[in-house]
């Protein structure tokens, strides 16, 4: 898969639960006559199609931006180089995944689980950063997918689990909180780094 010239779809089909359609990532095959290669994700959304036959939707701009800011994070990508992918790896997997979330699910608010807000030094946040998202049941570790003046769209690494132990907000769920809201990684409950100092 080259990352930046070979077109991508995804292909939106019905889901074996009813009302539900599944995302897949679909790559057009290198040569004519060949079937197209579909790679299923996670992603499932509620849809309004009365009738559901599978519909290919190219990469939007916004999906290949995201797609290329996440793979920089992980891997060295020159401007002018060539990138080529193995749709196969995990890593680049996830990176699919978390592009299909961004696009398909609506950002679900955290205004009823944020923790106060307290006074520590803030870092300027962008996408790809590994961040904590500061609730009232502990420091949760996010990746962020998303950014505006005051909000930050995120995917959750971990699930918001209440003091009972109930689940509240599961991994890999698209949420949306103000910055304020958004701390550095390190503070993240599940962060073992070594060195580092909370205030």
């Amino acid at each position: 898969m080259n990352a930046e010239v070979m077109p991508l779809f995804w292909r939106i089909a019905e889901h074996e639960q009813n009302g539900l359609e599944a995302v897949s990532l679909l790559m057009p095959a290198p040569a004519s006559g060949e079937a197209p290669a579909e790679f299923p994700t996670e992603v499932c959304f509620r849809s309004s199609r009365e009738q559901k036959p599978p519909v290919d939707l190219r990469w939007s701009d916004e999906d290949s931006d995201l797609f290329m800011s996440l793979l920089d994070r992980v891997v060295d990508v020159e401007e002018d180089n060539e990138v080529t992918l193995d749709i196969n790896d995990g890593i680049v997997q996830g990176i699919v995944q978390l592009v299909a979330l961004a696009r398909f699910k609506k950002p679900a608010p955290t205004d009823d689980l944020v923790g106060d807000d307290f006074n520590t030094e803030r870092e300027e946040t962008e996408i790809g950063d590994l961040v904590a998202l500061n609730t009232r049941y502990g420091y949760v570790l996010a990746i962020v997918v998303g950014l505006d003046s005051i909000d930050t769209t995120c995917v959750l690494l971990e699930s918001v689990v209440d003091d009972a132990g109930l689940t509240l907000v599961a991994e890999n769920t698209l949420v949306i909180a103000n910055r304020l809201s958004i701390l550095p990684g390190c503070f993240a409950d599940s962060d073992v780094g070594q060195g580092e100092t909370r205030h």
